[in-house]
């Protein structure tokens, strides 16, 4: 069994792009990227269980909002700001070890073979863009930020020895 929890909390984020241009504070309305300024905080949780070849594993992700202001500094504030909404995602996996499966050991195509469904983004929650006007600008729709939303994959993985 394992769990962790971790929270990021970052007090201050600046980019000096270079000398003679204004600090870019990534904290207050500045944006390095497509998805937003960067964000205040950040929680990851984990857990896990594995037990005689069956295994489970549950991770969530949250990130809380961020905002991009028009010009990128605090003085440039105007009608073309961005908000950016929080986003949680929830990823699962489960498995099964088929060599470390009691019932399953005596068989031989068995051993080194695991057996592996896994969801990504689990309830498809995609992060949402607003302007001050309370709309979501084209490039900005939940299609374009995230267009492989949620992720369902089955593996099967056989160690020949």
């Amino acid at each position: 069994m394992r769990f962790a929890l971790y929270h990021t909390w970052q007090f201050r984020n600046d980019v000096l792009i270079r000398e003679g241009v204004p600090v870019l504070n990534l904290l207050d309305g500045a944006a390095s990227g497509n998805s937003g300024g960067s964000p205040r905080h950040r929680v990851e949780a984990q857990a896990g269980l594995y037990r005689n070849g069956y295994g489970a594993s549950l991770s969530g992700d949250w990130q809380s909002k961020t905002f991009v202001r028009a010009g990128g500094t605090a003085a440039d504030a105007g009608d073309g700001d961005l908000f950016f909404s929080s986003l949680t995602t929830v990823d699962l996996s489960v498995f099964a070890d088929l060599s470390r499966i009691p019932a399953l050991v005596p068989y031989r195509f068995t051993r080194g073979m695991r057996v592996r469904f896994a969801v990504d983004n689990l309830f498809n929650q995609r992060q949402g863009v607003r302007d001050t006007t309370g709309t979501t600008p084209v490039g900005y729709q939940p299609g374009y930020l995230d267009p492989v939303g949620r992720t369902v994959r089955l593996s099967v993985r056989k160690l020949f020895f």
